[in-house]
């Protein structure tokens, strides 16, 4: 029965990773225009860091993916010439966030298939198990 619970410990690990990535990937892509933030400047994408892991709970082993930082992305901003805007610098230029909307949607669409495939893997365990009770109830 242990094994059972491990499968679904397994996928939950799986959902909860999936679901921070989409958030963050959501908050790229509500960010991509903002030009100053809080702590001065423009928005800097952020990217979740994930790592496998192995883990004991109670008196069994469990398995499972965990989020272990989001960190920002340190490549450059993109400079547009814009004059008129109210964060131009003394040339006219505006530093924009370093977040490509295509390469945003490429990441949701991984995340977005990620958590799927951990949707799937409860479902078929869901099945397992009542074939399995089913087996023992006859």
């Amino acid at each position: 029965m242990e094994k059972i619970f491990s499968a679904f410990d397994v996928s939950a690990a799986g959902l909860r990773a999936q679901r921070i990535r989409m958030n963050i990937i959501a908050n790229n892509i509500a960010n991509a225009t903002t030009t100053r933030t809080p702590d001065g400047g423009p928005f800097r994408r952020q990217l979740v860091v994930l790592m496998g892991k192995e883990a004991e709970k109670a008196d069994r082993k469990g398995f499972g993916v965990d989020v272990v930082k989001i960190v920002h992305d340190m490549s450059p901003f993109k400079t547009v010439f814009n004059p008129g805007h109210p964060d131009a610098d003394g040339q006219g230029y505006v530093e924009y966030p370093n977040v490509e909307i295509p390469m945003e949607m490429i990441d949701m669409i991984g995340a977005s298939r990620g958590y799927e495939a951990n949707v799937a893997a409860v479902n078929a365990t869901k099945r397992m198990t009542n074939t399995a009770l089913e087996i023992l109830r006859d």
